[in-house]
């Protein structure tokens, strides 16, 4: 081959035309993976987030006051790069605890025993309210014939203003050994401490464990209902009884095994809607990734529920959305607050029924 003076020119033009991008995605990356420090550092668990701030600010200034110094921009590139690694080191040495001090309605554990196909669970809470603040605690046994599981019930509370935004539980209808209808709920929350708020960003930087709440309808879905106000959808799920067999027990038992082995709570990867796909998925015929935006912005979760046709006898999402909507205007916490949930408070999918 002979090699010419145009072909070397010809090669310079090319790479700048390359190196330019690259070096433009290498900055942009630079700058997210500084932002996640600073963000990490700033809500770093158990550290007040000013004292985290300030150590923000004086660990970038001094880098850029360094690189001026020495008119060496390399030394602000890397020195925020040990800073990254530093950050993402000291968040890797936070380990996750099943002992802690934990708030009121988080402390006790969950008792799961299984004896000739009947589940006997201890420690159910089922806690009376007046007011978020007010309230009566009660801790109850259940037992739960596996072969009279009957349905399963998609609960979405809207907690912003925002659609995006909400909580997702679930909720387990069966007959008891006496053959009355009782409900079982389950939701996935933050293992709330003592005087411990929840934060979107805080969730992100292992601030929190993740713990299965195990209760009544009345506390878990009248909490939500009459207490905080929120809007409420509750979509009954057409799946067949073995389905719903191994759903009960998949969730039952990872409530369980988080007692024992403790994770931390992650606002995208590891929150109520990303756990309740992961039971769900188990016998999808399509299962959906986490990483969906309908799961990650888990008001939008429902569309999902609509998408694979799991909700029957409804025309279209807004239809469903309407029908499923709990009205509180004809009940109140009681109980028999589940009965009135599903005949005064779902009247309008009641009466579709009956048309």
């Amino acid at each position: 081959m002979i090699y010419n003076a145009k072909m070397f020119e010809n090669g310079k033009f090319f790479g700048a035309r390359v190196n330019v991008p690259l070096k433009i995605l290498g900055w942009v990356c630079w700058l997210v993976a500084l932002t996640w420090a600073a963000a990490g550092l700033t809500f770093f668990p158990k550290l007040d987030s000013r004292i985290g701030l300030t150590l923000v600010v004086a660990v970038v200034s001094a880098c850029m006051l360094a690189a001026y110094r020495y008119r060496n921009r390399q030394i602000l590139f890397y020195g925020i790069s040990l800073f990254d690694l530093a950050v993402l080191l000291a968040l890797l040495c936070v380990r996750p605890s099943a002992d802690r001090m934990w708030a009121d309605g988080m402390q006790r554990r969950l008792g799961l025993h299984v004896v000739d196909g009947v589940a006997e669970f201890t420690n159910v809470r089922n806690y009376s309210y007046v007011s978020t603040s007010d309230f009566t605690p009660d801790w109850i046994t259940r037992r739960v014939p596996l072969d009279r599981l009957e349905k399963v019930w998609l609960g979405v509370e809207q907690i912003s203003e925002w659609e995006g935004v909400a909580h997702v539980f679930i909720s387990f209808e069966y007959k008891n050994e006496a053959g009355n209808t009782e409900t079982l709920a389950v939701s996935v929350e933050i293992h709330r401490e003592v005087n411990e708020e929840f934060s979107v960003l805080r969730g992100i930087y292992r601030n929190y464990e993740i713990k299965y709440v195990v209760g009544t309808e009345r506390d878990l879905v009248g909490l939500r209902t009459h207490i905080r106000l929120d809007p409420v959808r509750m979509y009954p799920l057409a799946i067949g009884r073995d389905n719903i067999r191994r759903l009960f027990l998949d969730v039952m038992q990872r409530a369980v095994d988080l007692q024992q082995h403790p994770e931390f709570y992650h606002t995208v990867t590891n929150s109520c809607a990303s756990n309740m796909l992961q039971h769900f998925n188990k016998f999808a015929a399509v299962p959906i990734s986490k990483w969906d935006k309908r799961v990650i912005f888990s008001g939008f979760v429902d569309e999902i529920v609509y998408a694979s046709n799991l909700v029957p006898d409804v025309g279209s999402l807004n239809e469903m959305r309407s029908k499923y909507l709990v009205d509180i205007s004809g009940f109140e916490i009681d109980d028999a607050y589940s009965e009135h949930l599903r005949a005064k408070g779902l009247k309008n999918a009641t009466a579709a029924k009956g048309e």
